[in-house]
């Protein structure tokens, strides 16, 4: 006698249990794999991003910090939140010097700083991709 296929197939479809279980496994490594391939090398990018505009603020930022000592405290918070705005705008403004890099004219001085061969550069459209995930980390930070 033969078995009924469809019989062992509804039976197996029937129980949700396990597939609930292996759903919710799948979905648990997608999320890690997400995280560690994408999300944590975006925030490190957006982290090495502001330590770049801590460590060369514009002079515009110099020249708060230091009119913030001689305010009371409401006026140095407004200073504060100047300066904050101020620097948001320098990183990404250096962002976006980095996604320039990639342009057509800037396109041979990136090859020739990194020194690879041209096919493992990076695509201009990766680059302002990389520069808009950049944008919503640092919007984040800020």
């Amino acid at each position: 006698m033969s078995e009924n296929t469809v019989y062992t197939l509804a039976k197996t479809l029937q129980k949700t249990d396990g597939l609930e279980k292996d759903f919710a496994q799948m979905l648990s490594a997608l999320r890690d794999t997400v995280e560690k391939e994408y999300l944590l090398k975006i925030r490190s990018a957006a982290n090495a991003e502001t330590a770049f505009a801590k460590e060369h603020p514009p002079k515009e930022v110099t020249l708060l910090r230091a009119l913030s000592a001689f305010m009371d405290e409401g006026g140095r918070a407004q200073l504060d939140r100047m300066t904050k705005g101020l620097m948001f705008l320098h990183t990404l403004q250096h962002v976006q010097r980095g996604v320039a890099d990639f342009s057509e004219g800037n396109l041979l001085a990136a090859r020739s700083a990194e020194g690879g061969a041209p096919e493992d550069l990076p695509s201009a459209q990766s680059a302002r991709m990389a520069g808009l995930l950049l944008t919503l980390a640092l919007a984040e930070q800020f």
